[in-house]
């Protein structure tokens, strides 16, 4: 059970950038959809870049703030997460795939701290959520036969992600379903967002809390992300497009200050070493406002 829910957690970081791309699209038509693309990374944990009408975006990934949260020593707490049995009440395809989101993030946050029963539970909600948004259609049995049989081999691991990555963007593509993998990262994000608020009220870490506000950015890119389906889906969609705006208004008082210092260039190891900075200044006030908001997005969301 071990390797197989290895395996759905390696899916779950595909599913949240299966963001597709449009490069074989012929000509420019205004009334078609946002082009968006998404940047493969060689390391699972750090934050997706995509790429959206020619602009690049940047979100955090859910396993990446999962293993903040326990780097602080922060004991798991099963009460944090979407329960399992709440899946069955989603019926609608928004739902369904906000909350893949929601599972998905919880499923990080469940692996980090090796919380297996937890996770059995969680990968077959998953693999039901899924097969109902007919996204595994994209993922073949000989992409999980390899995952498995190459799950300590990183490099070989990771060749197999970005395969599964061009085979769910075609599948993406040509069932014209951007607007299902946005929500997906959505909900992804506001399950990251969820947890470092609930563990900073046990925790009071200042990693946490400069984490949180440095969500002021990947917010706005959210939004953008969300914006072209706004008004074409539904009323929940709606809603949350603008809840999310509620929260980039709260957002536009946290400081963020960035200080260019010139790059180190060492040409003979073809290194660069950035040595800019930046700080976050986030008061009690925006603290408080940003965890009841996204508790009542959230709440919403898993209902």
């Amino acid at each position: 059970m071990r390797n197989k829910i290895l395996i759905f957690s390696v899916i779950i970081l595909l599913l949240g950038t299966l963001i597709s791309g449009c490069d074989g699209c012929k000509g420019e038509d205004a009334n078609a959809e946002p082009k968006i693309d998404s940047t493969e990374n060689e390391n699972a944990n750090v934050g997706k870049i995509i790429k959206f009408n020619g602009r690049l975006f940047s979100l955090p990934s859910p396993f990446q703030i999962a293993e903040l949260i326990k780097n602080t020593k922060a004991t798991y707490n099963s009460d944090l997460i979407n329960p399992s049995v709440n899946s069955s009440k989603y019926t609608s395809s928004d739902k369904q795939a906000l909350n893949l989101g929601i599972y998905g993030a919880d499923l990080g946050y469940i692996n980090i701290y090796d919380q297996y029963a937890d996770a059995a539970r969680y990968f077959s909600v998953i693999r039901g959520l899924t097969n109902n948004l007919n996204i595994m259609n994209s993922f073949t049995e000989e992409i999980f036969s390899a995952i498995e049989k190459n799950s300590t081999n990183k490099d070989s691991l990771m060749k197999i992600i970005a395969d599964s990555y061009r085979n769910a963007d075609s599948y993406l593509i040509d069932n014209e379903r951007n607007d299902v993998a946005v929500l997906v990262l959505a909900g992804g994000w506001v399950e990251g967002l969820f947890l470092m608020t609930q563990n900073y009220k046990e925790q009071n870490s200042n990693e946490i809390l400069l984490r949180i506000g440095d969500q002021k950015h990947p917010l706005n890119n959210l939004i953008e992300l969300l914006k072209p389906y706004y008004g074409h889906k539904s009323e929940d969609y709606d809603l949350l497009v603008e809840q999310l705006a509620e929260m980039a208004m709260i957002y536009d008082g946290v400081d963020i200050k960035y200080t260019y210092i010139e790059p180190k260039v060492y040409p003979n190891k073809k290194l660069t070493v950035i040595n800019s900075t930046t700080e976050t200044i986030i008061n009690d006030y925006q603290l408080k406002a940003i965890t009841e908001q996204v508790n009542k997005i959230r709440s919403q969301i898993v209902e």
